[in-house]
Order: C-alpha cells, then sequence, then structure tokens
C-alpha cells in the first residue's frame, strides 16, 4: 500500500518540479526581453542628447552609450580584423555571410592650446566581408589620410565572440584576431587609449558597412522563448489535472464495484 501511494505522489511531484522550473525560466526569459527594451529605450533618449566631444584629455564622465564626436587621424598601420562576425544584428540584414569588424585607432588631434597628452581612441568602422576561400586575402578598404572627424556611439569595450584556441596574448601582433581588449592593446602597442571604443555611424568613404545590430535585438526572441517556457508549464498543468481527473474515476469505479 505504501509503495503504491509512493509512486502515485513521485509523479506529481516530478510535474511541479517540471511547472516551477519552466514558469522560472519563462519569467527570467520575459525580464531579459525587458532588460533589453529598457536598454533600447535608453539608447533613444541618449540620441538626442548632443554628441560628447572626446579629447585627449582622460574622461571625467561615463559615456557609455552615448552619442560622440572626435577628430584624429588613422594610425592605418594598428589596423585590427575581427574574425568570424557576422553581418549587421546576426545575419538580419539578409547577408550571412561571415566577415571581420574593422578596428582601428584613431589618434586624437590636440587641442588648439596644445594640452593633453598623446591619446588615440579605437574606433569600430564597420563589417568587411570575408573571402569564402582564404581568410587572409583581404578585399581593399580606403581609409582616410589626413584629419577626419568621427562620429559614433561609445560602447565600453569591443563586442566579443567565443574565441577558440588560443588567448588574447597569443595573437598579439596579429593583424586577424579573435577578440581584442583595450588595456591588452594598449599595452601591446604603447598608445594612451581612452577607455572607449567608438562604434562609427558617419560615413567616411571606405565602403564598410556600419548597420549595427539595433539595441533591442533579441527582446523578440526572449519573447518567443518566455512563451515556449510558459506553454510547456501549462501543458504540464494540463495533463497533471486531467491524470488526476482519470485517476480519481477509476478509484470510484473501482470502489462502486467492490460495495456491488
Amino acid at each position: 500500500m505504501k509503495a503504491g501511494r509512493l509512486l502515485g505522489v513521485l509523479p506529481l511531484a516530478a510535474a511541479l518540479v517540471v511547472i516551477a522550473v519552466t514558469a522560472a525560466l519563462g519569467n527570467w526569459q520575459l525580464n531579459r526581453a525587458h532588460e533589453k527594451e529598457a536598454r533600447a529605450a535608453r539608447l533613444q533618449a541618449l540620441a538626442a542628447q548632443p554628441p560628447v566631444e572626446l579629447g585627449t584629455a582622460p574622461l571625467s564622465q561615463v559615456v557609455t552609450d552615448r552619442r560622440v564626436r572626435v577628430t584624429g587621424r588613422f594610425d592605418t598601420a594598428r589596423t585590427v580584423l575581427l574574425d568570424n562576425r557576422p553581418h549587421g544584428a546576426g545575419g538580419r540584414s539578409g547577408d550571412s555571410r561571415a566577415g571581420f569588424l574593422v578596428v582601428t585607432p584613431l589618434v586624437i588631434s590636440p587641442a588648439q592650446d596644445g594640452a593633453g597628452a598623446t591619446r588615440a581612441v579605437l574606433v569600430l568602422r564597420g563589417w568587411l566581408p570575408r573571402d569564402a576561400q582564404d581568410r587572409t586575402r583581404i578585399a581593399p578598404f580606403p581609409t582616410p589620410d589626413g584629419e577626419v572627424t568621427i562620429e559614433g556611439t561609445a560602447l565600453a569595450a569591443v563586442p566579443r565572440v567565443y574565441g577558440l584556441g588560443q588567448a588574447a596574448s597569443a595573437e598579439a601582433g596579429s593583424k586577424i584576431r579573435q577578440n581584442l581588449e583595450i588595456a591588452d592593446y594598449a599595452a601591446e602597442t604603447g598608445l594612451a587609449l581612452q577607455p572607449l571604443v567608438v562604434a562609427q555611424r558617419s560615413d567616411t568613404g571606405d565602403g564598410l558597412a556600419r548597420d549595427w545590430a539595433p539595441a533591442d535585438a533579441g527582446a523578440d526572441r526572449h519573447y518567443g522563448y518566455a512563451f515556449q517556457w510558459f506553454g510547456l508549464a501549462a501543458l504540464t498543468v494540463v495533463l497533471v489535472a486531467v491524470l488526476g481527473w482519470r485517476t480519481r474515476r477509476r478509484a470510484v469505479s473501482s470502489a462502486a464495484r467492490n460495495n456491488a
């Protein structure tokens, strides 16, 4: 008798665990979607503000996600190509080819009074398609020789991908890399880099694609996942209710037969 009751309780306990876990995962996905939408709203508000002028002085304010403007000269010889990067918002542009993100230091022009040390900032210039047969065969992209003014969005770091194989230190000196850290690159090159990256939006005639992923990219996907998890939780509730009803019905029928 006790064994029979235990066998009846275990499926119910398992079902309750499934309901609790799937409901929690659904809520987590909803929270992720809300976070991305909130960030998108924040960026939209920041985009309405005038751009922050970046100079050679150390930053005295937090400018992450703000519009920024900086004038200087590209250090073309130190350009880095970040490999295995999809075009645009992860292929939403319709172009599913793998490619490179082009990153070039911009040596910031000193103030007119000459104050401030020499300082640079990494510029995420855009996306470049990769040769399908030979990744080292780089398509040409022009870089302005003289002074140029760049406008874009300040990022806290260079966008990362999961790195397979060698560590970042092993990639030092390579033109093609998986990832790039601001502090590591500053130590490698000796450049005094501002602690941010500028995702360029202004056109400098280089032919690079700059259709950056929107801030809320992935919110719809999180809503879809939440619907799936909540659907699984609801299905489990229905199954438990149906099985419980059938079990109760069989018990009543069995009791009626025994009393007959």
